[in-house]
């Protein structure tokens, strides 16, 4: 825009992205999916997703502008004004999507709600399934019908215990005339959403101590991937986050101080095991007493969340989330961008494998591939720990078996702390795997899947995008080695 002041410029950018998120929100409200069990089924749902993948391109877009604006533009002169209106236009778009969405794109919001009320009860949700609770007495009002509506029911809970403590805190506050399903999975995204309001509330914080512009915060607050996941579906992504963030925080600003971030670090990793190796680039550089003083502490904490939940039984809790595990371990798998086409080479090089042995290959590959990242970010990665926490969260996403969208909502919050191109293409693309809500093989049977055009145009911008990184990298590392 020349001849445009940089104060006008950001204004026309922030205007474009506020809108291109109402309609995000307003193509949400009118998302209604159905379980595709013929071809016009599919054809619907195809119908249904398109004014969705549009609006979110727009606003992904716009947000993209934001972030080309705000590479040159000055800090934000009013930075409290600005916080506020980046976190409450954030909140009136996760309230407006919370009142007109119910959860289209994932039903895992039902599970949530069955753990919670059941620990809400007083049962511990290792030791029941939905499946169990779908005849005789409701242990709670409403138990039935959400059972009947919670996926795998015949599985205990995949879920770790800092995710159970908080959906049973939530369950205990949802009455009787609330225990319908749709009802009920307000409550949680509600509470979901507050989570999430209060990790930007940190961001912002972050941002401002550091001297930047807290319209960064933006680029996570109003992006659609995250009002979709969070508001839309109710994913608990926002616990982890805000716990991560927390930690990566405190581990910044004071990293001897070992128990201020561990301890929101643990809390995260029994969220998602994800957020464990992240202690490793805090630690970076301190000595093996450190080390031991977070191992020692990180373990203290996770045996005190998770012990009353898993140490009762005869050890039988454990051994249900093992063996639900061990389930999702052999067959949990969507649009991974490296193991389905590693799963198609070990097909076609061993044909008289079994299908389990070809995926534990295939698995075994993928984690071989991420621990050379791990090391490689160890090694030679960003000097910022929050950029290395991005890259290595965007990795276990690419390298998964299972890409849902809502995994990279991890990598995603720490965009406006560490900005990165190939993070923010997948938030673009990675969405498109929600195609298989529509998929018709060719030979006209519905299934769950996508096809291999369209693996090919979600993940080559990405791959294309992190080359490029890594070649400018390499570039300016040459030139700082012959400068010095």
């Amino acid at each position: 825009m020349p001849g445009v002041s940089p104060k006008t410029r950001l204004g026309l950018v922030l205007a474009w992205a506020a809108v291109s998120l109402a309609a995000v929100t307003a193509s949400l409200g009118m998302l209604d999916l159905a379980p595709a069990g013929t071809a016009a089924d599919a054809r619907a749902n195809l119908s249904a997703l398109w004014p969705f993948w549009i609006t979110s391109a727009c606003g992904w877009a716009s947000l993209t502008a934001l972030w080309w604006v705000l590479r040159s533009a000055p800090r934000a002169a009013d930075t409290r004004r600005a916080a506020a209106v980046v976190l409450g236009v954030a909140a009136l778009a996760r309230v407006a999507v919370l009142v007109t969405h119910q959860p289209a794109l994932s039903d895992d919001v039902y599970r949530y709600v069955f753990d919670g009320r059941n620990l809400a009860s007083g049962v511990n949700p290792y030791m029941v399934t939905p499946q169990e609770r779908l005849t005789g007495v409701a242990a709670w009002p409403g138990e039935q019908e959400i059972a009947a509506r919670t996926n795998n029911p015949q599985l205990h809970t995949i879920y770790l215990p800092t995710t159970l403590w908080a959906f049973g805190a939530t369950g205990l506050v949802i009455p009787e005339s609330w225990s319908s399903p749709a009802a009920s999975a307000r409550v949680f995204r509600g509470g979901l959403i507050l989570i999430e309001l209060a990790a930007i509330a940190l961001s912002l914080a972050v941002l401002t101590g550091t001297d930047r512009s807290p319209w960064w915060a933006a680029l996570y607050a109003w992006h659609p991937l995250a009002l979709t996941e969070i508001a839309g579906s109710g994913h608990q992504e926002s616990l982890g986050i805000i716990l991560l963030v927390a930690a990566v925080a405190l581990g910044t600003r004071a990293p001897a101080r070992i128990w201020r971030w561990t301890v929101p670090l643990a809390l995260s990793s029994l969220v998602k095991p994800v957020a464990l190796p992240i202690a490793a680039f805090v630690l970076k550089g301190q000595g093996w007493r450190a080390w031991a003083g977070s191992a020692l502490t990180g373990a203290v904490v996770c045996a005190a969340i998770a012990a009353p939940l898993w140490l009762t039984g005869d050890g039988e809790p454990l051994q249900n989330l093992f063996a639900t595990g061990q389930r999702f371990r052999l067959k949990w798998a969507h649009f991974g961008s490296v193991y389905e086409p590693l799963l198609w080479a070990t097909e076609q090089l061993r044909p008289a494998w079994t299908n389990d042995q070809q995926e534990i290959l295939a698995r075994r590959i993928c984690i071989a591939m991420l621990a050379a990242v791990f090391v490689a970010l160890w090694l030679r990665g960003p000097a910022s720990v929050w950029a290395r926490a991005r890259c290595l969260l965007l990795a276990m996403v690419l390298l998964s078996p299972a890409a849902h969208p809502w995994y990279l909502l991890w990598a995603l919050a720490l965009v406006p702390l560490a900005p990165g191109p190939a993070t923010w293409v997948a938030s673009l693309t990675l969405p498109w795997g929600y195609a298989a809500w529509s998929h018709v093989a060719s030979d006209g049977r519905v299934e769950w899947g996508v096809p291999a055009w369209l693996m090919y145009a979600a993940y080559l911008p990405v791959y294309g995008a992190l080359a490029v990184s890594l070649l400018l990298d390499v570039g300016s590392r040459n030139r700082s080695d012959h400068a010095a």
